[in-house]
C-alpha cells in the first residue's frame, strides 16, 4: 500500500534525486564534475533544500570523507540551491569560514558561479561570494578549472591573477 503523505512524495523524491546523483557520478570522469553536472541538470528555478543536498551527498558518496572537499565545504552551511540557466545559487545560512587545502575559506550567505566550458573542461567562473585567505590577505575566487586530478583556482590579487592547484579531493 503506497502513502500519498507528504512525507512520502519527499521521500520517493529523495531517492529519485539520490539515485539520479549515483547515475551521473558513475558516468562522470571525477567527482566534483560529477557533482557540478548533477546541480546544472537540475530543473530551472527549483530549490533543493540544504537537508536534502547533505542528504544525497552522504548517500551518493557513501561517507563524508569521500565527498570532495570543495563540495564539502559549499554545503556544509547551506539553506538551499537554485540554478538559473548556466548559474548555481548557493544560499547559506549564515556566513561562515572552513578550512580547505591550507587556506581559510569565506562563504557569504550567498554563493554564486557559472558553469561553462574551456577547453572541453568544466569551469566555474563569475564566482561571488567565496574568499581564500592566505597570508592575512583576502583573494576573491574568481574561476576554478577542473583538470583531474586537480582544480586549478584563480583569484583575484589587484592586476594580478595567480593560480593555485589542488587535488580535487583535498580537505
Amino acid at each position: 500500500m503506497n502513502c500519498s503523505c507528504p512525507e512520502e512524495k519527499v521521500r520517493v523524491d529523495l531517492c529519485d534525486l539520490v539515485e539520479t546523483a549515483k547515475k551521473v557520478l558513475r558516468t562522470a570522469g571525477d567527482p566534483f564534475t560529477a557533482v557540478i553536472k548533477f546541480l546544472h541538470d537540475r530543473p530551472e528555478d527549483v530549490s533543493m533544500a540544504g537537508l536534502s543536498v547533505k542528504q544525497i551527498l552522504l548517500d551518493a558518496f557513501g561517507a563524508p570523507e569521500n565527498v570532495p572537499g570543495l563540495v564539502r565545504l559549499l554545503s556544509a552551511h547551506v539553506r538551499e540551491v537554485v540554478r538559473h540557466h548556466n548559474v548555481i545559487d548557493v544560499r547559506n545560512e549564515h556566513l561562515a569560514q572552513e578550512f580547505w587545502s591550507g587556506y581559510l575559506i569565506k562563504l557569504k550567505e550567498q554563493v554564486k558561479f557559472e558553469v561553462a566550458r574551456e577547453r572541453d573542461k568544466l569551469l566555474l567562473k563569475n564566482i561571488a561570494g567565496l574568499v581564500a585567505v592566505e597570508h592575512g590577505i583576502e583573494l576573491p575566487l574568481e574561476r576554478i578549472l577542473v583538470n583531474p586530478p586537480k582544480l586549478e583556482i584563480t583569484v583575484r590579487l589587484g592586476l594580478l591573477r595567480p593560480v593555485r592547484c589542488v587535488d580535487i579531493m583535498a580537505s
